[in-house]
């Protein structure tokens, strides 16, 4: 039999068993802890270089394609600062963005104002098959005409209802940017299905493209000021005879003809002394007009001087420069000019020479064409008189 005092000893083993379980159990997660924080340590010590190191080339990867980027962006801002026409900047454009972007098609919304109207201008569209200038209608005239008046750009999907604007089942998402120019959107830049990721950097192109259209609108309004009469329309006499000594060397290495006509106006000076100059000055205008409506692209009218006009007619012989001149001054002689409180008619006299069969040099050419307006004058004005 048991003893009392082996029966306490089993007692007092029985309730210590557990508290010795637990605190084994204790001590061996702690020697777990302690180990795998060991582990750690020594994996830290052995793979945290290589981690640092993959983040450190995965943040160099990002900021080298963000110079990349902004090396491009700089390029390409200094190219289109050379620009002067319209057609070397949207050259520069497509070779650009073909090369660095990811779209389907890219358009610029120029606008016009009527003082504070603003309308469509023209369109040039810019994508990897084709560039030129096309119409535009519908869902982009809609977001071209929001993204001025907001006068911030707008990217929308066709997930969303920003606007309710109906896409077409070939766009997915648009960029639209207006480009700004003296507070008002002179354009707007829409891209279509292009990746969201190039999003800032055609926010970053987009005014240097706006600097750059407004230059170029400036220097030709200066470049037209220049050769330009600002009255009539009309080219100044002095790019007038620069462009014919042109036309007269042509004529020359070609072996073909060019016209030349003469016209003045009918006792204008008698115009200008009942009518007053105001009335006298519209009258110049509406006859401009009417000499410009009548002759082809490829002809060019100028102010001689005062109130005689004068238009080159290339490869035209005596006979098409007569009709030209007869169909101008039939339509002179049957317009009504209002101008101010005062209607009037007035009529035209002109002369025509041709190169090379009544001349052999520039000067010759006008002085013919001169005597033969001064020879319509002399048999009573409005008729055309050919050089002999």
């Amino acid at each position: 039999m048991i003893g009392v005092n082996s029966f306490m000893f089993l007692i007092f083993f029985a309730c210590l068993l557990p508290i010795s379980i637990w605190l084994g159990r204790a001590m061996l997660e702690g020697e777990i802890r302690l180990f795998k924080g060991a582990l750690e340590e020594k994996e830290g010590l052995l793979f945290g270089p290589s981690r640092r190191l993959k983040k450190i080339r995965h943040e160099k990867a990002y900021l080298e394609k963000k110079l990349t980027d902004l090396s491009g962006l700089y390029t390409i801002t200094k190219e289109m600062s050379f620009s002067l026409r319209f057609s070397e900047l949207f050259k520069l454009l497509k070779n650009f963005l073909t090369e660095n972007f990811r779209f389907e098609g890219f358009k610029i919304v120029f606008f016009k104002y009527d003082n504070i109207e603003r309308h469509i201008d023209r369109v040039y569209e810019i994508s990897a098959a084709s560039e030129g200038y096309v119409k535009l209608g519908g869902v982009l005239d809609g977001i071209a005409g929001s993204a001025a008046k907001s006068k911030k750009h707008v990217f929308l999907e066709r997930h969303e209802d920003l606007f309710n604007f109906d896409f077409p089942p070939s766009l997915k998402n648009i960029l639209a940017i207006p480009l700004m120019a003296r507070r008002k959107a002179i354009a707007v830049i829409l891209i279509e299905n292009t990746n969201p990721d190039n999003r800032d950097k055609f926010l970053i192109l987009a005014p240097q493209v706006a600097m750059q259209i407004e230059r170029i609108g400036l220097f030709a309004d200066v470049e037209k000021l220049s050769i330009t009469d600002g009255l009539t329309g009309t080219f100044l006499r002095r790019y007038f005879l620069l462009r014919f000594k042109k036309e007269v060397v042509r004529v020359r290495e070609c072996n073909t003809n060019v016209s030349f006509i003469m016209a003045d106006l009918d006792n204008f000076k008698n115009t200008n002394d009942h009518f007053g100059h105001l009335v006298g000055d519209v009258v110049l205008k509406e006859i401009a007009g009417i000499l410009k409506a009548n002759v082809r692209e490829i002809d060019l009218v100028a102010r001689f001087g005062g109130e005689e006009f004068c238009i080159l007619l290339p490869e035209a012989d005596k006979v098409g420069a007569h009709a030209v001149a007869e169909r101008i001054r039939k339509a002179v002689a049957g317009h009504t000019i209002k101008a101010y409180d005062e209607s009037l008619r007035i009529t035209l006299s002109m002369g025509i020479s041709c190169l090379p069969e009544d001349a052999n040099n520039l000067d010759e050419l006008i002085e013919n064409a001169d005597k033969a307006l001064y020879e319509a004058k002399r048999q009573g004005r409005n008729r055309v008189c050919l050089a002999e």
